[in-house]
């Protein structure tokens, strides 16, 4: 009797499994990416201005009659090439007529000295006066002071006839020509002769927000502070260089604070009063890494499906911060796990997935007309 009531209840239990495969929905089409272990920069994007670590408007330092300007307007002039020759006809002529005074000065003080010397041996025999000694003795010193007085003026002389060539203070980019030759330039003049401006190495100016400094200063020290710069409309990436100064101040009307980075321009990318978009590395760390269209938000915070055995996990999850679009997971999500991109309005914790690969970028983008597998649109 036993044994029939088992072989009357085994069909049942046959049909209650079957009746509990039927009533489970079919698994959800998501699809999934695997979360990697990089290093990734924190970053600070900006907005700045190309601006040369030197530029400098070219006067002459005397009055002159311009004779050359040997230089290209647009050019790059080394430094201590030639920009501008004024006349100096007059001044060598006053140079040669102070070497001139000097010689004549020179011979008196030899003929002093010698007549110092003489009476100085007489005095000693008692045949020449001690008065007639002094005279002696002060004339020699009267000439030794003209001969002085003559190396000053030489000095003065040989100065203001280098006066008369204008050379450029540093390797720079001439602007335009301010002067002709023929024309009569004065030290005095606003326009000057050139503007000759630093090309390379060249600085960049931007600002970021002032409460950040502290993270800039310890990149700085870390001498990972690097500077990227871009097209503003972000299409083609210009330089990378360092960031060498910040502000001792944060501007206390807006509440950012100053930098310059400084650039390689040796291929000329930069030009000076360029705008361009900045970004500013403050920290590198290496960890799990997901885009960061994978996390949802909720008021209890970030969360992600992890996909494990044909089902998904809700779990929590904490980030340093996002870069890029991707973020760098401290809680929550291990390197190698899949964690669903899309379809994630159609699940919950613990639903039955059918798994494709994400085939978009490591950013969450997804290729224009490519529709991902097993998603309906």
């Amino acid at each position: 009797m036993f044994l029939s009531g088992f072989v009357c209840l085994a069909p049942l239990a046959a049909a209650h499994e079957e009746n509990k495969t039927a009533a489970e929905p079919p698994a959800i089409p998501v699809t999934a990416i695997a979360a990697t272990n990089e290093t990734l920069a924190r970053v600070i994007d900006g907005i700045g201005t190309v601006a040369p670590l030197q530029s400098v408007t070219v006067r002459p330092r005397i009055d002159g009659l311009v004779l050359d300007v040997p230089f290209s307007e647009g050019q790059i002039v080394e430094k201590g090439a030639v920009l501008l020759r004024l006349d100096d006809s007059q001044l060598r002529s006053e140079l040669n007529s102070t070497r001139a005074k000097r010689a004549q000065d020179e011979a008196q003080l030899k003929n002093a000295q010698a007549d110092a010397e003489r009476y100085e041996m007489l005095a000693q025999k008692g045949v020449a006066a001690a008065a007639t000694l002094d005279q002696k003795r002060a004339s020699l010193q009267q000439y030794s002071a003209a001969v002085d007085y003559d190396d000053a003026i030489i000095k003065n002389a040989e100065t203001q006839l280098s006066f008369a060539t204008v050379t450029a203070p540093f390797t720079g980019r001439a602007g335009f020509r301010q002067v002709d030759p023929g024309s009569v330039i004065s030290a005095s003049a606003s326009t000057g002769i050139v503007t000759i401006t630093q090309m390379n190495p060249i600085g960049v100016s931007f600002v970021a927000p002032g409460d950040r400094f502290g993270e800039i200063r310890e990149a700085m020290r870390e001498g990972i502070a690097t500077v990227e710069v871009s097209t503003t409309d972000g299409t083609r990436r210009l330089a990378t260089g360092e960031l060498k100064i910040m502000d001792n101040a944060v501007d206390a009307d807006n509440g950012s604070i100053h930098l310059r980075a400084e650039f390689d321009n040796a291929g000329q990318n930069l030009w000076p009063g360029l705008p361009v978009a900045t970004r500013l590395t403050v920290e590198r760390r290496a960890g799990v890494v997901v885009p960061d269209k994978a996390l949802a938000r909720s008021p209890a915070g970030l969360y992600a499906y992890v996909v494990k055995d044909g089902r998904v996990e809700k779990r929590a999850v904490t980030t340093a911060f996002v870069t890029d679009a991707r973020a760098l997971v401290t809680k929550g999500i291990a390197t190698g796990e899949q964690v669903v991109m899309d379809g994630q309005s159609r699940i919950g914790d613990g639903a039955r997935v059918s798994v494709s690969p994400w085939k978009g970028t490591p950013e969450g983008e997804l290729p224009a007309g490519a529709p991902q597998a097993g998603v309906s649109p």
